[in-house]
Parts: structure tokens; sequence; C-alpha cells
């Protein structure tokens, strides 16, 4: 969710909602993964789940660090430089799946909603329809708002803000993520 509403209020609406859409495959494919019982053999192999989550968390700490020491350079009033839609996309997707916790959480809530013995391959694929749904519709109302504020944030002053509380989140949440 930070990372679309932060790109909604630094690069627009549109890139927001590619990342937000990244965010919505990459949590297909660790509701893919949840149904599928991989969970079980994650962990068999703890240390993959480990290096997935320091992996993580090393990649929002360079993000964070990015956004921190790029906030003046990129306050100008020509605007912030536009990065390419896959680039956003794969931000969202590289979020999602570097937080192995997603995988646990999918996989303690799918049993309590869904009989996973009777499970065919279609009730599989409604399932990541749904899931993904609701990440698009979450991420793009995120995107929306986020874009329309967008224009208040265009000052160099209140882009630099921005971007330090930002790339502090950032950082905060990978090392929260990381212990």
């Amino acid at each position: 969710m930070f990372t679309v509403i932060t790109n909604g209020v630094a690069r627009g609406f549109l890139r927001a909602f590619v990342a937000g859409m990244g965010i919505a495959a990459g949590d297909a494919v660790l509701v893919t993964l949840a149904l599928l019982g991989l969970v079980a053999l994650a962990q068999t192999f703890e240390w993959v789940f480990l290096l997935l989550k320091y992996a993580g968390a090393a990649y929002l700490i360079f993000l964070g660090i990015k956004m921190w020491r790029a906030a003046a350079a990129q306050s100008a009033a020509q605007g912030i430089p536009q990065t390419g839609l896959s680039r956003s996309f794969l931000l969202g997707a590289s979020v999602a799946l570097g937080n192995p916790k997603a995988i646990l959480f999918h996989a303690s809530i799918m049993p309590l909603i869904l009989n996973l013995d009777t499970m065919t391959f279609a009730d599989g694929l409604l399932v990541v329809a749904v899931v993904v749904g609701a990440n698009i519709l979450t991420m793009g109302i995120y995107a929306a708002l986020a874009g329309r504020a967008s224009g208040w944030f265009r000052t160099p002053e209140r882009m630099r803000l921005i971007n330090r509380f930002a790339g502090s989140a950032m950082i905060t949440g990978a090392l929260i993520a990381a212990r």
C-alpha cells in the first residue's frame, strides 16, 4: 500500500496503479504457493524464508536510502524523472514477493475459509482471481487518491518532505521485517 501511495504522490496515478498491479501479481504468486501447499516445504527449509526476508528487507532499505538521498535532486521545478511502467510493476511485485510473511498469512487463512480437501483447480483459480481483484480494487483506490494529491506535493519543500518520510518509512519497515 505504501509503495502505491508513494508512487501516486511522486509520479502520478498511472505509475501508482501499475505498481499496485505488481503487488497484485506478487500476491497471486503467494496465494498460489499457499494453495499448492508449498508452505510445508518452505517451513522444512526455513533458511529459504530467512533469506527471502533479509533480501526483501535489504531491498527496502536500498529503496529507502535511494529515496532519501535523491529527494533534493528530484524536487526540481521540472518534476520527478519518470521511470518506465515496467519498473513500477517490478517494484510492486518485488515488494509483495519480498514479504515471506505474506505466504504464511495466506496459508493460515485459507483453511479457515476454504475446504482444501475438496478444492478443485477451478476453485483455486477463483480464489486467486478474488485476491487479485481485491488487490487491484484497493490499490487502485489508493493510487487514485494519491494521484489526486500529487499536485499539492509538487513544490520542492513538500516533495523533499514526502520523499524523506517515505524513505524513512521504508527503512523502518525493513528493519522491523528483518527482526
